[in-house]
């Protein structure tokens, strides 16, 4: 049962764990495939590694249709956002460097540094800590999920989504750079904020 769709999934979470922004077995690759059907990656494994037959399929309560692995305990987070955002088809949720950095410092990624944050990423949001697999951690980002597409969770990581796949990785790669070359620049001195 989606093959084609098992492999994209699959590439993606090769491109994150190549570009460094899924490490090991953290972070959760979700992609929905019909009304009534979502993919996941399973728990526990690393996402270079993945192969198409281990992807899971799941219904929209979780419960799982096909796959031998272990649904993520944080399906309840990708659930939420399908639920509120009917445009939305691809959730990844990972724990990059420099974004995760600014969620465990407490401070959202200004809007007013670099023009691919207002292009890309406009209304990144940082949701407050819960405790990681809990549904502490989907009442968290509730109140963000309409308005971004692209949520810090405090002292965890992030959370990017979009149309399809690429979208979403795209949001994530570009959060990711976005936080290191702020982070890079404050080395150097105060970065400067783009005028009005």
């Amino acid at each position: 049962m989606y093959i084609d769709e098992k492999q994209a999934l699959v590439n993606i979470c090769r491109m994150l764990y190549e570009r460094q922004l899924v490490t090991a077995c953290d972070g959760n690759i979700s992609m929905k495939v019909s009304k009534d059907h979502i993919l996941l990656t399973p728990s526990g494994m690393n996402k270079g590694l993945l192969l198409p037959e281990y992807i899971m399929v799941l219904d929209l309560f979780g419960n799982t249709l096909e796959g031998n692995g272990r649904a993520s305990k944080e399906y309840p987070m990708h659930q939420l956002i399908y639920q509120m955002r009917p445009d939305v088809n691809a959730v990844i949720h990972t724990h990059p460097v420099c974004a995760t950095a600014f969620a465990l410092a407490g401070i959202n990624i200004p809007d007013n540094y670099l023009i691919e944050t207002r292009m890309m990423l406009p209304d990144i949001a940082l949701a407050e800590y819960a405790t990681p697999g809990t549904r502490a951690l989907a009442d968290a980002i509730k109140p963000h999920v309409s308005v971004s597409n692209a949520i810090l969770l405090k002292n965890h990581g992030a959370l990017t989504y979009g149309k399809d796949l690429i979208e979403a990785y795209n949001k994530m790669e570009v959060l990711e750079s976005i936080s290191k070359t702020i982070i890079m620049s404050k080395i150097l001195g105060e970065p400067q904020s783009i005028p009005e």
